[in-house]
């Protein structure tokens, strides 16, 4: 099942959006945003793998928007929606490597060949990944050399690396370059390794975190989610809700 955001400042296209999507079952649609700044927030809390995103809407337009996401993700799969006369903003947002741009008028049957055609090309690289670690399975052979390559994993640098960083907005393609992988290597490579992937992981750490701070301090909400990295203190409440089940402030009086 392959995650989906939708983003676009008019509720009717997002619904329409969905139902000319409903019946792909290998597709869920997880976040909707109205904006540019939401579509960022969300990508960051839910991960999705496919971004449907208008083109131009208030605030953060979706130029902006993608250009901030694929800084922190070169993989992620996003298409974008424009009208017949934003010719230079699809320039340019190709140029900042998005995947792909539908026309409006949205025509179903476009919508779900991209559609198919992304989760076809999702499908090949997940084989190729699979097919090059069963090779080097084969090669390593032996328990014992087993080990030495684990011990060498470029994921151990990352994971020391986040550890000391807690204070950074860390993102997946600088990591991804401290291990001298690409973004779409180390990604995988990170999720087998660690169980879970990246962004969940260095949520996980920074609230643990927090929830020292929050125990054994008295300092403001919005000092905590600044030293640990989060540019926006509502962004950091909703991810220490969907982690711990209560908000920070919750959290820090069930303690006292």
């Amino acid at each position: 099942m392959f995650k989906l955001m939708i983003a676009d400042d008019e509720i009717l296209e997002r619904q329409a959006l969905k139902l000319m999507l409903k019946d792909l079952e290998s597709i869920v649609c997880v976040a909707e945003a109205c904006n540019g700044r939401e579509a960022i927030e969300y990508n960051r809390e839910f991960n999705p793998d496919i971004i449907i995103m208008d083109i131009k809407m208030p605030g953060i337009n979706g130029i902006k928007a993608s250009e901030i996401i694929k800084a922190e993700n070169a993989e992620k799969v996003i298409i974008i929606i424009t009208a017949y006369d934003d010719f230079d903003l699809v320039r340019k947002a190709l140029v900042l490597g998005v995947n792909d741009y539908i026309l409006k008028p949205i025509r179903a049957s476009e919508l779900i060949n991209v559609m198919n055609n992304i989760i076809v090309n999702f499908k090949i690289n997940d084989s190729e990944v699979l097919e090059k670690s069963d090779k080097i399975e084969e090669i390593i052979g032996s328990e014992s050399e087993k080990k030495y390559i684990e011990s060498k994993s470029p994921i151990q640098d990352a994971l020391e690396y986040i550890n000391k960083n807690l204070n950074q907005n860390t993102n997946l393609e600088k990591i991804a370059g401290i291990c001298n992988l690409s973004s779409c290597y180390f990604s995988k490579l990170f999720k087998k390794e660690v169980g879970m992937n990246f962004i969940t992981y260095v949520n996980k750490v920074k609230i643990n975190k927090a929830k020292e701070i929050l125990k054994s301090t008295d300092i403001p909400i919005l000092n905590i989610a600044m030293d640990l990295g989060f540019e926006d203190c509502g962004y950091f409440i909703r991810v220490f809700k969907k982690v711990e089940g209560v908000t920070p402030k919750k959290y820090r009086d069930s303690k006292i």
